[in-house]
C-alpha cells in the first residue's frame, strides 16, 4: 500500500451539495418575496403604465433577491438544516464500516469486502497516496469518473465517503465479472487491469513474483485482515 498523507479538496461532496440546496432554496424564497409583494401591491399598480409596471417590477426582483440573501424567513437556513438532520454523516470508523457493509450489500457484494478500505485508507476519507489515489478506497482518478463520480479543481466526489464506496463496489462487482477469482480482484484493483493484464492474467496466480512487492504486500495485508475479520 502507498504511504498515506493527507489532504483536503476545495469542497467534500457533502459541503458542495449543502451549498447547492442553499442556493436552489435561497432562489425559492426571492420568488415566493416577490410574488407575495406583487399581490400586495397589485391594487396600486393596476391603473399604472406598462414601463411603471416593468420598473417595479424590476425593483421586486432585485428586493426580494437582497431579502433572500439576508436571510429572507429562513426557508434555506430551514432547508439545509433539515437536510442535515435527515442525512447524518458518519462520525467514527465503526458507523463507516457500518455504511460501507451496506452499499455492498446493496450492490450484491459479500459483506467482508469491507476490509479494503481498511488496508488502503485505514478508513479515512481524507486520505491520498503519492499516485494520486484518494479518498476511503483509494481511487484513481480515471477509475472514479469511470463510475460516475465527479473529480474536478471544484469537487472531489472521492472524498465523499458514500459515493466513493458506492463507485469502488460498482468497480470491485465489474472486476470479479471480468476475472471470476477474487484474488485475481484484488490484483487488479491494486496494481491495476492493465498491469494484471499484460503478465498474463490468470497465469499469475501460479507465479506471484510477477507481481510487485507493492502488491504482493498489498495481499498480504488484506489476507491478515480477512483472517481477523473471520476471527470476530
Amino acid at each position: 500500500m502507498n504511504r498515506v498523507i493527507f489532504a483536503k479538496p476545495s469542497y467534500t461532496y457533502r459541503q458542495f451539495l449543502k451549498k447547492d440546496i442553499k442556493s436552489v432554496a435561497k432562489e425559492f424564497e426571492a420568488l415566493m418575496i416577490k410574488q407575495v409583494l406583487k399581490e400586495a401591491f397589485r391594487p396600486v399598480l393596476k391603473n399604472k403604465s406598462f414601463y411603471q409596471r416593468f420598473y417595479y417590477d424590476m425593483f421586486l426582483e432585485g428586493t426580494s433577491r437582497q431579502f433572500a440573501e439576508a436571510g429572507g424567513v429562513g426557508i434555506a437556513r430551514f432547508v439545509v438544516e433539515s437536510y442535515e438532520k435527515n442525512n447524518p454523516e458518519p462520525r467514527n470508523r465503526e458507523e463507516l464500516r457500518l455504511m460501507v457493509r451496506r452499499v455492498l450489500r446493496e450492490e450484491g457484494l459479500p459483506e467482508w469486502l469491507s476490509v479494503i478500505p481498511e488496508v488502503e485508507s485505514g478508513y479515512s476519507t481524507e486520505a491520498v497516496s503519492p499516485k494520486g489515489a484518494a479518498g476511503l478506497w483509494q481511487l484513481m482518478e480515471e477509475t472514479a469518473k469511470e463510475h460516475g463520480l465527479r473529480v474536478d479543481e471544484e469537487l472531489d466526489e472521492r472524498f465523499d465517503p458514500y459515493k466513493s464506496t458506492r463507485a469502488a463496489a460498482r468497480h470491485l462487482k465489474k472486476l470479479y465479472e471480468k476475472y471470476g477469482d477474487w484474488l485475481l480482484t484484488f490484483v487488479a484493483y491494486n496494481w491495476g487491469e492493465g498491469n494484471l493484464d499484460r503478465a498474463g492474467g490468470r497465469e499469475v496466480l501460479e507465479n506471484l513474483d510477477l507481481l510487485p512487492e507493492e502488491t504482493r504486500n498489498y495481499l498480504e495485508k488484506l489476507s491478515e485482515m480477512l483472517k481477523l475479520t473471520a476471527v470476530r
